[in-house]
């Protein structure tokens, strides 16, 4: 894996276009002009996917209970780190489901969990919320500076920053963090679900391609199917939500990402889904209030489904969350958490 340096005034540039929240530590000093890489692309496929995790009637021997924690696990010789939230109620000896929710770039876990309100909804609906942490400049390259803190992302394919450009196995490090969660808490391994905010988003669609032995369904927020080639094993249901107005990662398409790649609309990346799960059925209004409505694909194979869900005008936002001052229009008539749960838990692993 390489470990090139970026000069600050790259790492300023995408964390301008993409972080969630802004980044208030760039540098204004002179920096040297970049070399543009001459294809950016998204780097080699991950390893091979381990076996997915045992299904289990019980569990017996684990002791993590209720509320938040903070963990490890080592991959690639890094210490990598995750927050779990698990529900009041949690039963140690019952299979729950898990979604884990990537965090947008320049963010972390911590942010995720506050913007997307995903405990909230783990609270009630019962499930265990994980907000893994992605790397940052610092970490990647072994170096020491405070500036580059806010350079956290996703090796997502054709999106973002120093993980994607460095091609970060983050496909290995969810596979570490799903074994070591595994022996924490009893979990429903048909029902482990993906989620994400903009690079987050893009991660989840990668995890879609390459562990759909794993992942049940996914939901990308504001963020597009941008790996390939995409060869699931199985049928993955897709929930995507974006605002026709998103300034940073276009409804439309683009290649407006700093030395990433050009990346396909929010209808490409459902109907390349529908596509995947050989949907033969047709689309169907299935909610319609105020400036959000979503559109299903039924019909899919293995009972999957393709929704795609979208907030006229809405911006580079999570509908129903945080509303973050300078990221565009965030939608209350949609609430992206609660809508992705019931999706979620109609969709569970075959």
């Amino acid at each position: 894996m390489s470990t090139r340096h970026f000069p600050l005034k790259v790492l300023g540039a995408v964390a301008l276009l993409l972080a969630a929240p802004a980044c208030s530590d760039r540098t204004t000093e002179p920096q040297p002009e970049p070399q543009q890489p001459q294809n950016p692309g998204w780097g080699p496929p991950s390893l091979p996917a381990p076996m997915p995790l045992p299904e289990r009637a019980s569990c017996g021997g684990l002791t993590l209970g209720p509320g938040n924690h903070d963990l490890n696990v080592m991959h690639e010789g890094r210490t990598r780190l995750y927050r779990v939230h698990v529900p009041p109620g949690y039963d140690p000896t019952r299979p729950t489901p898990a979604v884990l929710s990537f965090h947008g770039y320049g963010s972390n876990e911590v942010e995720q969990e506050l913007l997307s309100r995903m405990s909230e909804e783990a609270n009630t609906r019962r499930f265990i919320a994980v907000y893994p942490r992605g790397l940052n400049q610092p970490e990647i390259t072994g170096t020491a500076d405070p500036r580059l803190e806010r350079t956290r992302g996703w090796n997502a394919g054709v999106c973002c920053g120093p993980s994607q450009l460095s091609r970060v196995d983050d496909v290995g490090f969810v596979d570490a963090l799903l074994a070591d969660l595994d022996t924490r808490v009893c979990l429903d391994t048909k029902r482990i679900y993906a989620t994400g905010l903009s690079t987050g988003g893009f991660f989840s669609y990668r995890l879609a391609c390459e562990r759909s032995g794993q992942f049940a369904a996914i939901a990308s927020v504001a963020g597009m199917a941008g790996f390939g080639p995409c060869s699931p094993v199985r049928p993955v249901s897709v929930m995507h939500f974006h605002g026709s107005e998103d300034p940073t990662i276009l409804y439309g398409g683009g290649n407006n990402i700093p030395f990433g790649g050009t990346y396909p609309s929010a209808t490409e990346s459902v109907a390349g889904w529908a596509n995947l799960n050989a949907c033969l059925g047709s689309n169907e209004t299935t909610y319609d209030q105020g400036d959000s409505s979503c559109q299903t694909t039924t019909g899919c194979s293995q009972n999957a489904a393709v929704t795609l869900c979208t907030v006229q005008g809405g911006g580079h936002t999570w509908p129903g969350g945080l509303i973050p001052p300078d990221r565009g229009y965030t939608t209350q008539d949609l609430n992206a958490t609660q809508q992705m749960w019931l999706f979620f838990s109609a969709h569970p692993r075959p």
